[in-house]
């Protein structure tokens, strides 16, 4: 199929506004790193206990890998032809809006569970947090979904991409759970991958097994990977319909 490009793909606005959202992500992880400061809310976990476990965080990681992409489509709006091979690949954009978008609705679900600290701004550093968490998981989420609905070109996302989608996760997963127990202290980016807190959660007081704790994680992780999968075909067809409709037609 021949390549067609939607207008937007060489609107230099677009490029401007995409190239500032990424110096700002950028800034805000290094900012959060240098000006790291340690503070322990019993009611909310897991414990932040170092500067550079912020880089644990599936959230940080999914927004700096579409900070550096913003930044490459704003190259490729700007002429570059090399950053286009990045930028105007669908199967890129999808999946780093499905990690996005993911990272943000769990963020916000946790409102209403009370498993999301409030935002608060009674310090500059408070305050700092705050944007962090509004930034990465609310306005880079919108940021994702214009670009779903103002596609680049006409090229449609692969079936293989969406099935794909879950080696990430699957990977982060295991990672962070092999991590946790092997650092000291012990540290978990998320509750749900400490077995302790698992097995609390759902077997109460009974003395904790371990083995038995892993399976209920082993449980969570395939309804949470099939859950990425099932998020990233309703995108990916969104995506489709929204080539054919606004480039193709």
């Amino acid at each position: 199929m021949e390549r067609k490009y939607n207008p937007i793909s060489r609107n230099k606005a677009v490029g401007i506004i995409l190239c500032i959202m990424a110096l700002i992500g950028f800034f805000i992880v290094i900012y959060r790193i240098a000006a790291y400061q340690f503070e322990y809310d019993a009611q909310f976990t897991p414990v932040d206990y170092g500067a550079f476990n912020v880089l644990s965080y599936f959230t940080i990681q999914s927004n700096f890998a579409c900070c550096c992409y913003f930044l490459i489509c704003a190259l490729a709006i700007f002429g570059n032809k090399g950053a286009e091979k990045i930028a105007f690949n669908p199967n890129v954009r999808l999946l780093l809006t499905l990690y996005v978008i993911v990272a943000g609705l769990t963020y916000n679900a946790g409102f209403p569970l009370k498993m999301t600290q409030p935002w608060t701004f009674d310090t500059t550093w408070h305050a700092f947090i705050s944007f962090l968490q509004i930034y990465f998981h609310i306005v880079m989420p919108i940021a994702v979904i214009l670009l779903l609905i103002f596609p680049f070109t006409n090229e449609r996302v692969t079936k293989k991409a969406v099935l794909l989608s879950g080696i990430y996760p699957l990977a982060y997963s295991i990672f962070s759970m092999i991590r946790g127990p092997l650092v000291t202290p012990t540290y978990y980016p998320y509750p749900f991958y400490n077995p302790e807190f698992i097995w609390t959660t759902f077997m109460k007081d009974k003395p904790l097994n371990m083995a038995g704790a892993y399976g209920l994680i082993a449980v969570l992780l395939v309804f949470g990977i099939s859950l990425f999968i099932g998020i990233c075909a309703i995108i990916a067809l969104v995506h489709n319909k929204r080539v054919k409709t606004k480039i193709t037609a």
